[in-house]
């Protein structure tokens, strides 16, 4: 194969690599979408413009002329492993939220330069990707930063959920304001530490049936753990927390959703369908006719 084709082919298994169309990689260049088709198919870019398209690609002059195997990809990884190794514990939370923030950002194809998070919001900010590939949430703030990110499967999120009578029974104990108390009481404690009903109940100030009640509940859901302790009085059942990681994210979330999502930074939005699949084929998604103006209008 010549050096020609060996650019073009290198060219558009990048971008379809990137999930950029012609006219995005076009955007980021600042050239035509027709000049991108052309380098594709039967010229090549100005010299002046190779640097720009190697980087846009996030690869090499090299790599696109094939001079040069390698996988950028692979490299990124690398980087990103020994950059996080060399951060100091204390402060490696906010270089991963810097990070993520910018992969946020760099779904826009017109951004062109890293996204760097700013230090100080003035209201509730968020960041936010929704694609028919995936969807991404993160807030901003300070006070409470988190990133989520979600890979939309095929069919749809909603054909993970194989125990929705389980789903809804921990929703219906997360809607007690009691159960969430008992679980802030619980994720406070050391790993490990043990707690019974009886001394939940006195620190708590709730009566001791309406704890066993939800620590039975939690036990069955998995978020607490029980054990069996010989005492001089008798045997009686102590519980341990789990530190589940989604349960603090769900609570998390379940507040963020209770407020309007007002302000962005920066927000991505081009999907046509939910994460949800109808699974019923009762929804019909044909539009209806939209007319034009008439010739005598």
């Amino acid at each position: 194969m010549d050096e020609k084709n060996v650019f073009r082919k290198n060219l558009v298994k990048r971008r379809k690599e990137l999930g950029l169309t012609q006219d995005m990689l076009a955007q980021k260049l600042n050239v035509s979408a027709q000049a991108v088709s052309k380098w594709e198919n039967s010229s090549y870019p100005d010299s002046e413009l190779l640097p720009m398209l190697a980087k846009a690609l996030g690869t090499s002059i090299d790599s696109l002329f094939g001079s040069k195997n390698s996988d950028p990809e692979t490299d990124i990884l690398q980087l990103i492993h020994d950059r996080v190794q060399t951060v100091a514990p204390e402060k490696r939370s906010e270089f991963v939220m810097q990070m993520l923030y910018s992969i946020i950002y760099a779904y826009n194809p017109s951004f062109h330069q890293a996204g760097r998070m700013h230090s100080k919001y003035d209201k509730e900010t968020y960041a936010g990707v929704k694609t028919d590939q995936d969807i991404a949430l993160a807030r901003l703030n300070s006070d409470l930063r988190y990133f989520i990110y979600l890979e939309n499967p095929e069919n749809g999120v909603n054909g993970y959920f194989t125990t929705p009578k389980n789903m809804a029974r921990l929703l219906k104990t997360l809607a007690d304001e009691d159960a969430i108390r008992i679980i802030s009481y619980l994720g406070s404690g050391r790993r490990n530490k043990m707690h019974s009903v009886n001394v939940m109940s006195k620190r708590l100030d709730l009566p001791e049936e309406k704890v066993q009640s939800i620590i039975d509940r939690l036990d069955r859901l998995g978020i607490v753990w029980r054990v069996s302790v010989d005492l001089d009085e008798g045997e009686t059942i102590m519980y341990g927390y789990t530190h589940n990681q989604a349960l603090p994210m769900i609570l998390t979330l379940a507040q963020s959703v209770c407020n309007y999502f007002s302000s962005w930074d920066p927000s991505y939005d081009v999907y046509s369908f939910g994460v949800f699949k109808d699974e019923t084929g009762l929804i019909k998604n044909d539009l209806p006719d939209v007319h034009g103006w008439k010739d005598d209008e």
